[in-house]
């Protein structure tokens, strides 16, 4: 499996667990999502911008 595939996996079973919860998963997540998958922003960038929209904190 290639590095895209993973990334694109991961991220859909992200999403759908999260509504599966009664979350809801933002159209602006799902483009910086995109971007992820596509390999324009690497995991730290995608982090950044969650943590910059929705004032979370990451460790990572």
């Amino acid at each position: 499996m290639d590095e895209r595939t993973r990334r694109a996996l991961a991220l859909r079973d992200g999403m759908h667990s999260a509504e599966l919860e009664g979350g809801r998963v933002t159209d602006a997540f799902r483009r910086d999502a995109q971007e992820y998958v596509d390999g324009s922003i690497d995991l730290q960038g995608l982090l950044d911008r969650l943590n910059q929209r929705y004032a979370m904190h990451s460790s990572l």
